[in-house]
Formats: structure tokens, sequence, C-alpha cells
């Protein structure tokens, strides 16, 4: 072989700097065989053939990518790449591959009508509470399409999920109990606590309704509130004056007026924080014992709003209970990490102003979130664009 020139300048895009166009100018060499005129162009170091983004550029779409604070437009514009290639990149590099099911399952959900499946405008969540991971993201949350989508495990698999943790909707309870034969099905502290606090704070409204507009009992109740339902609040704090009873009083002074002024909050607020307190120090065998004595507690009370309360600690007491238990150290059975992972879902869809493809928002926040999902590039490009509308006919109108 001899040289035989070299081929045409081939711009390659790459970011070798930051918030700047880079561009490698290929010229690569060409060389001919002296006895049979054969020419060739040797091989292209920094890209795919046919591919005008360098590995580097690529490497780096997938470290924007693995970050949800950046959306498409942002990495776009940092990158000196199109949105279009971006998600090209995503539908060919990163696939999902199937998993086996965790042995701690959370499942709750997030409203979005864009993303979800036709006639359903939730997007169901499963983590890996083991791991501390998302594990999927699946287009409802109804308990036909659960089951149909768990059904596609083996039996054998579905036997290996040992704990389930659920918001308090029947649903997801009877999905667990009826495809996961082995599982312990447990109540998200949080949302029946939340049932609660509900209760007591329609107490105070309801008290606050009753009061005379700028009295002293109604100052107390629409100002000092805040006391009532607020954690690790110094109570005996400096005194300082107060205006309104021309006194120097602290947080204490005011919480126990408040408390004393209407009794039936005060019952009220002492069974709320016996729960709460329970809820945070008691293990499973603990609060075994002494459930039942909470649920007459609430029940004889003279707090009527906390009737559903009692409904659910009722009628949930076996997931409630199970929420107790501690399998994995320090960490409960509970839904804190789901809630966490929600959050970053709806941040991201916030900032993205608006997602319809829930095969690359499953791609993309799998990848963000699951430190086993990993993209491999190759030289093949493919694409999971939604089909669009076709376009009706029309007359073009010269002017």
């Amino acid at each position: 072989m001899i040289g035989h020139g070299h081929s045409r300048p081939k711009p390659i895009k790459t970011s070798a700097l930051r918030d700047y166009k880079g561009y490698i100018m290929l010229k690569a060499n060409r060389y001919k065989c002296k006895t049979c005129g054969l020419t060739i162009t040797e091989d292209n170091p920094f890209a795919f053939e046919n591919f005008n983004s360098s590995y580097q550029l690529l490497r780096n779409v997938f470290n924007y990518v693995g970050n949800l604070n950046y959306t498409l437009d942002m990495i776009s514009k940092e990158l000196n790449i199109s949105p279009t290639m971006i998600n090209n990149y995503i539908d060919s590099y990163i696939v999902i591959p199937k998993r086996e099911l965790p042995e701690w399952l959370g499942i709750d959900e997030i409203h979005n009508p864009e993303l979800s499946y036709k006639h359903s405008s939730y997007l169901c969540v499963l983590t890996d509470g083991e791991n501390r991971c998302l594990y999927d993201v699946l287009g409802s949350r109804t308990k036909n399409y659960l089951t149909n989508h768990f059904s596609t495990y083996s039996l054998e698999q579905r036997k290996k999920v040992k704990y389930v943790t659920i918001d308090l909707w029947i649903g997801y309870k009877l999905v667990a109990q009826n495809n996961f034969p082995n599982c312990i099905v447990a109540a998200d502290p949080f949302h029946y606590v939340k049932h609660l606090c509900d209760g007591f704070d329609r107490l105070r409204l309801n008290l606050q309704k009753q009061c005379e507009y700028n009295s002293n009992r109604y100052y107390l109740l629409k100002k000092w509130s805040w006391l009532l339902t607020t954690d690790d609040v110094e109570l005996n704090n400096e005194p300082q004056y107060n205006s309104k009873f021309k006194m120097k009083m602290n947080r204490g002074d005011i919480l126990e007026l408040l408390l004393s002024e209407f009794p039936i909050l005060n019952e009220g607020y002492y069974l709320k924080e016996k729960f709460r307190g329970a809820v945070k120090d008691f293990d499973y065998d603990r609060m075994s014992k002494v459930y039942d004595n909470y649920v007459n507690d609430f029940k004889n009370s003279n707090v009527r709003e906390y009737d559903e309360f009692v409904g659910i600690l009722e009628n949930w007491k076996t997931e409630i209970l199970n929420s107790f238990l501690r399998p994995y150290g320090k960490h409960k059975l509970s839904n804190a990490l789901t809630e966490n992972i929600n959050g970053k879902l709806n941040d991201y869809i916030s900032i993205s102003h608006g997602i319809s493809n829930l095969t690359r928002f499953r791609k993309r926040v799998l990848f963000a979130l699951n430190p086993k999902i990993n993209y491999s590039i190759g030289e093949t490009l493919r694409t999971d664009k939604l089909p669009g509308k076709s376009r009706g006919k029309y007359k073009k109108i010269k002017e």
C-alpha cells in the first residue's frame, strides 16, 4: 500500500470546552494497493462510521442524562447537540433488561395524565427497598394492569418477594396478596399518621369557626396553631411581651393556655401525640400489645373528627402493625424511599414542561435512579418516537 492523499474533511462534534461549539476536522489518510489499485481509508479513531458525534461527546451526553436536574434543552445547549439526537441516543443505548423482583417492593403512584395509559391518570412507581433505588415505572396503577404485569414473572420469582409497602389503597393490598404468596404487606406510616393529623386539624378548624372573630380564643387558634403540629419546638424560650394578653409569655405558656381554653382540643392533642410517639419509638412486639388500647382510646374519646381514623385502625390493623417491623436494620417498613423518589420524578416532570413519551421517560429515570441500569453505545440507532397524527388533505393557496 502507498499513500493516496486524504479524504474530504469531516467535521465531528466534540465537547472539549464547556459552552463552546467544538469540532474535530478529520482528514483521514487514504492508501492505494500498488498491485490491484484498491484504495482504502484509515479507521476513524474519534467516532463511529457515519456518526458526527465523538465518543467523548456521547459519554458526556449520558453523564448529563443521568442527572435529572438537566432537561434535554439544557443538555442540548451545553453540548451543542440537538434534543432529537439526544433522544435517539437514549432510545438506542439505554436498554432495560428483565430483572428479578426485589425482596422489599414499595408501591406508590404519581398523578400524570400525559404519561399514563389511556383511561388512567396515575403512573405506578415501584422501588427496591433493600437496595434503596427505583425499580420500575409502569403506565397505570389499576388492579388489573398490575396483576397482568406481575403475572409475567414466574411464581418462583414472585415467591421471593418478602415485604410489600403500600399506602392505604385497597387495590395495592389485593394485588400484593394475590401475586406474592410469601409477602408481608405493610402500610406506610406517613399515610395513616397523616389521616390522624388531618382529623386533629379538622377539630381545630371547627373550634375556630365557633369562636368570635378577633377574640382571645380565636387569636390562640389562628396564630398559635403551629405549636400543636410542629415537632421539636423549644417551649422554654425567653419570655416575650404579648400585646394581646399584655404580659410576657413564652411558647410553653401559650400552649398551656391554648389547651386549657379548649378541653376537647386538649384531649385530641394528647391522643395524637401519644400515638405519634408510639409510631416513632415502638417496635412490633410492643405495639402489638397496646394496639387495641389505642383503638379503644380513640373510639371512646369525645373527638368525632377521629372517627375516620378509628376506621383505618380497625380495617388496616395487620398492615399497620407490620409497619413496625425492621427486617433491614434501622429501616422500618415504610414508603419513605418511594415518596423521596416520587419527589424527584415530579421535579423532573415539572422542569421539563411536559413529557408525553412513557418509554423515554422510563428509560431516563431508571438510568438516573437505578445504579444497575447502564448504557452501551453501538453503531446503530433506533427511535421510540410516538406515532403522530397523519396530516389530512389540504389545498395549498398560492399567493
